[in-house]
């Protein structure tokens, strides 16, 4: 049963139809919160800017006044605003409130001073350089999603709008790799081959609390019993390596001993020996023992995965044409690396373990056997930089 492959389309479904247990939900300051996955919607509690602001430096002014105005002062940011008089004009920074009863701002590049009188050299109408209540943001708003991965300007956002803590799901992940060859990458102890590819899957799971478990030997029972005394503090066990099918090839044995295999492969290259398991309602998933069949995996199940268990969408997608015609010469459908530049996609040299090319990356699509003609229209998943 371990090496009957399952199509990719299966696989997705089933990964899609598995009940996973949600990660623990924590409250963390906004401004910690970048990568992490939002456990609930977050609104906007007020409107930003709750007052009209400049958004130029600038004299502030009523439209209908005139053409010349009387500056009788200056308003800075984080100040209460003046009533504006009849004809009256206020220098104003970008961001400072405007006077109550001014609707435009004249730019400092486009206004004359002179004999404390302001004459704008451009035709002003209301709402000219002015920042309305609620541009940025309105009183309550949707800022977030639960599921969304926080991105730096999300974090911004939510500063901007007063809200100083926010739920996330406190994702935590054990990453394995299995191999008697294999020594540690952190405490090298002089193995013939140092486990290069844990670290690089670790750095993949930015979402996440990632725990490294070691290395394991090619042992059924060794690894069932490393598994099984992941799952209280895990929510998604990890392996690297040992998914093929050689006699030292045990990951997927020891799984099916810990919880139940969903599927042990699709018939799809490069992602073919990736694997995942469930067992009380954690996710153990299983990656080849390569560069870009692990990172591809990762992307592929992995990230499904934790997107189930988040409720929301951590893989990103995008649409290109392809740069130059492929054709796709192996058995099974494969998956290819793809570099993108100015709405094209270009195809990088095909392997399960060019890291070289994996760096160069951007995206990655699974393509049909056959021929691909430049120009076809492909939707590629971003690879995690």
């Amino acid at each position: 049963m371990f090496h009957k492959l399952a199509s990719l389309d299966l696989a997705r479904g089933v990964i899609g139809s598995t009940v996973f247990s949600s990660p623990p939900v924590v409250s963390v300051p906004v401004y910690s919160a970048v990568g992490r996955v939002c456990a609930v919607d977050v609104r906007s509690p007020v409107s930003v800017p709750f007052r009209p602001v400049a958004a130029m430096d600038g004299f502030a002014v009523r439209v209908s006044d005139g053409v010349r105005f009387r500056v009788v002062g200056a308003v800075r940011a984080g100040v209460e605003p003046p009533v504006l008089g009849f004809g009256e004009a206020y220098f104003v920074e970008m961001g400072a409130p405007l006077p109550i009863g001014a609707d435009a701002v004249a730019r400092v590049e486009a206004s004359r001073v002179e004999g404390g009188y302001v004459e704008p050299l451009e035709p002003l109408r209301p709402g000219k350089d002015v920042m309305p209540v609620g541009e940025v943001v309105g009183e309550g708003e949707l800022i977030a999603v639960r599921g969304e991965v926080l991105s730096p300007y999300k974090v911004a956002l939510m500063l901007m709008a007063g809200v100083r803590e926010v739920k996330v799901y406190d994702f935590r992940v054990t990453v394995y790799s299995v191999g008697g060859e294999l020594d540690r990458f952190d405490e090298p102890r002089g193995k013939p081959v140092i486990d290069s590819f844990a670290p690089m899957v670790m750095g993949l799971l930015k979402f996440a609390r990632v725990k490294y478990g070691g290395v394991l030997n090619d042992d059924v029972g060794e690894i069932a019993g490393a598994l099984e005394s992941s799952l209280g503090d895990s929510d998604i066990i990890v392996t690297i390596g040992g998914a093929s099918v050689g006699e030292t090839d045990n990951v997927k044995m020891a799984a099916s001993k810990v919880g139940k295999l969903l599927f042990p492969g699709v018939s799809a290259s490069i992602l073919k020996r990736g694997a995942v398991a469930v067992a009380d309602g954690k996710a153990i998933v299983m990656l080849p023992g390569q560069c870009v069949s692990a990172a591809l995996v990762l992307h592929e199940h992995l990230l499904h995965v934790a997107s189930k268990m988040a409720g929301g969408e951590l893989r990103e997608y995008v649409e290109a044409e392809l740069a130059e015609t492929l054709e796709v010469k192996h058995r099974m459908d494969t998956a290819y690396l793809f570099k993108l530049e100015s709405g094209k996609a270009k195809p990088l040299k095909w392997g399960v373990n060019l890291c070289g090319e994996l760096a160069k990356a951007d995206a990655f699509t699974v393509l049909k056997r056959g021929v691909h003609e430049k120009g076809e229209k492909l939707i590629l998943q971003k690879l995690i930089k």
